[in-house]
């Protein structure tokens, strides 16, 4: 039977407002990638999710089974659309296993059924299929790391101790001129330049002060890929072929958000990658000089922040262990890989979070004393150590041996009092450097 005439058969989809919207009976204006109301309340925006009811017969019914058995039959890579033609928004970057045999298509074909008459699909369900049928032998860094942190974690307000160390920066928060860019002394010129090598460190050494070398050492994202080989060329640009690394630009860009906008990433280590990348192409975009990319990078801004939303939702922020005069138990130690993706998280957020904040400055002055996400509190922690380390075995050693300290959003005053220099690295020199100055920071390394 032709796939591409099953395929058309198969119900399609009519709604044309996002599902939060809907469920919450709201006007939606379909703006895309985000509409108003998702990024005014930073959630995520999803077109399309559900399935008219009462719009389906048995013979469409038939046809849904009769598909997914032509898939099962066709070969053991069970490739879902019909050769020379473009597949299926479902099933989009989809494949069997064949290793999972005759229960995937007997699943397969009762979610086809079910879907024909439940109006209220809001789930990915190829993705659920995936989770609820991974084998062995699928790589177990993936699975083990993200299992432990699915359920969502919400965010404590925040203390009187970071509302002193936000007083502490006030100078520095405040009175951004212009000319402040291009002057070495100011802080700003040093944070601007410091994050625009972030591209540069993603193309000589594939990892960043918030992007850990191993995090996707066994399992790469498209998105990363496409973003690192995007740095490489940004990175390398020419006179003679910067046309060509802007279009790139464009195009990567352009990809990450289609592939995302209406997609429930499976698992969180898509949604730190795609976060990361986002994160990445906005330091281009937004400091590269152009109006174009530039305004481009604007119209994202609310796309990050709502992906630094969803993220926070999955993050271990350190709760439990700020309890203890902001350093971690010693025991007992985790998994090397389970502290390299949950840092990652952690940092991700922060150095995010921070970039847009530097970059609100940079248009003008506040408006209005509304802290938004800093109203909250943001733990990551300053190791650098247990950062470095390069195995199981020697985390485990630097875990046990080396202190460590759990720091909340910029309240530095406790690890200043208690800490030593050897144990900042890049990422906790970046904002010790913003929070106290190249100065008083020059003075804290010199004595300790």
């Amino acid at each position: 039977m032709d796939l591409l005439a099953l395929m058309d058969s198969l119900p399609k989809r009519k709604q044309k407002n996002c599902d939060n919207c809907v469920s919450g009976k709201r006007r939606c204006d379909r703006r895309k990638p985000v509409c108003s109301r998702c990024a005014h309340k930073r959630v995520s925006c999803i077109y399309g999710r559900n399935i008219p009811t009462g719009q389906f017969d048995h013979g469409q019914t038939e046809a849904s089974m009769l598909f997914m058995n032509e898939i099962a039959s066709e070969s053991p890579t069970c490739s879902p659309v019909a050769q020379g033609h473009p597949p299926n928004d479902e099933l989009r970057d989809f494949c069997l296993d064949p290793r999972l045999g005759d229960a995937t298509t007997d699943s397969l074909q009762n979610f086809m059924i079910n879907a024909c008459f439940d109006g209220n699909v809001t789930t990915n369900p190829f993705t659920t299929l995936i989770e609820n049928n991974l084998t062995p032998n699928q790589d177990p860094w993936l699975f083990q790391v993200e299992q432990g942190i699915m359920q969502e974690r919400s965010s404590s307000p925040v203390d009187e101790e970071v509302m002193k160390a936000y007083g502490n920066m006030a100078g520095i928060c405040a009175d951004v001129e212009p000319w402040h860019l291009y002057d070495p002394t100011t802080p700003l010129h040093y944070t601007v330049n410091r994050v625009k090598s972030f591209i540069d460190d993603v193309a000589s050494q594939n990892a960043t002060p918030f992007m850990h070398r191993y995090l996707y050492r066994d399992y790469t994202p498209p998105c990363i890929l496409s973003c690192f080989a995007t740095s490489v060329l940004y990175t390398h640009r020419t006179q003679a072929n910067t046309s060509m690394v802007m279009r790139a630009i464009h195009n990567g860009v352009k990809k990450l958000v289609n592939a995302e906008t209406g997609h429930i990433p499976a698992t969180p280590l898509e949604k730190l990658a795609r976060t990361q990348a986002l994160f990445l192409y906005q330091i281009i975009r937004l400091l590269h000089g152009d109006v174009t990319l530039r305004a481009q990078g604007e119209s994202d801004i609310a796309l990050l922040q709502a992906w630094l939303g969803d993220l926070c939702k999955v993050r271990e922020n350190l709760s439990g262990c700020a309890q203890y005069g902001h350093r971690e138990t010693r025991n007992p130690t985790p998994k090397w890989e389970s502290w390299i993706f949950a840092e990652c998280v952690r940092r991700t957020i922060i150095m995010a979070h921070s970039f847009l904040k530097i970059y609100e400055m940079m248009r003008g002055p506040a408006q209005g004393d509304d802290q938004g996400v800093w109203a909250c509190v943001h733990r990551w922690t300053i190791s650098r150590h247990l950062w470095e380390a390069k195995s199981p075995s020697e985390f485990a050693h630097m875990w046990k041996e080396r202190p460590q300290f759990i720091i909340s959003n910029y309240s530095f005053e406790h690890f200043l009092q208690h800490g030593r220099a050897d144990s900042l690295d890049e990422f906790a020199e970046i904002l010790l450097r913003v929070y106290m100055g190249a100065d008083a920071m020059k003075e804290f390394v010199s004595s300790r």
